[in-house]
């Protein structure tokens, strides 16, 4: 009980004292790619689908700059633990990312021929995996140094992974009609709980 009053009490002050900026820039980029996908003609599942797969891995990037905790060396002495306020952080950058793919998903399909569909849990899945690595590096990064520049290094590094996997582009990001999109989404689940224990590890108390 005392855990969920300190977490009421601290969600206001931790979303105030982040930064923001990032996240909603990266949210107007992800809109703005659903309006300008095939301009004036019905948007094919197929660029839907690079365009969602796009804005997931950039707003995964955007979003550790919300875990950097700029008043760290003085909270480590008070009372609240530092995993507490960086879960905060994380479920706080977790829903606003969310909304801002959803919204570009929904922007995507009112744009979509009728009876066209999407395979929405593996694109869902994709991003949520992004997100979750997007967080996890810049975690790390920040647990060293809780500055800026640590968000930076944790966006450059997911960055960095997704790039690394375009040589692999069917067997990491699968076309919709690939005979194994499943298999390929049951593995991407998997490699989901990676960054959750990174997180996990990342988020614990900093010895001094």
């Amino acid at each position: 009980m005392r855990l969920i009053r300190l977490f009421g009490v601290l969600v206001g002050p931790l979303a105030r004292a982040s930064d923001w900026m990032p996240i909603l820039a990266t949210a107007v980029v992800s809109v703005g790619m659903a309006l300008a996908t095939t301009p004036g003609a019905d948007v094919e599942p197929d660029n839907a689908a690079i365009t969602l797969r796009m804005a997931g891995v950039l707003l995964g990037a955007a979003a550790g700059f919300v875990l950097v905790d700029v008043a760290a060396m003085v909270t480590t002495v008070t009372p609240v633990p530092r995993w507490l306020r960086q879960w905060i952080r994380t479920l706080l950058v977790t829903g606003a990312a969310a909304a801002a793919w959803a919204a570009t998903f929904f922007l995507l399909t009112a744009r979509m021929a009728d009876g066209t569909q999407l395979r929405t849990s593996g694109l869902v899945t994709e991003a949520a995996v992004c997100l979750l690595v997007g967080l996890a590096c810049s975690a790390v990064a920040v647990r060293q140094r809780p500055e800026r520049l640590a968000a930076v290094i944790g966006a450059a590094a997911l960055l960095a992974i997704a790039v690394s996997t375009l040589p692999y582009l069917e067997d990491v990001w699968p076309s919709l009609t690939s005979a194994g999109w499943e298999d390929i989404h049951q593995a991407w689940l998997a490699a989901g709980l990676a960054p959750l224990l990174v997180l996990g590890f990342a988020h614990r108390e900093v010895r001094t």
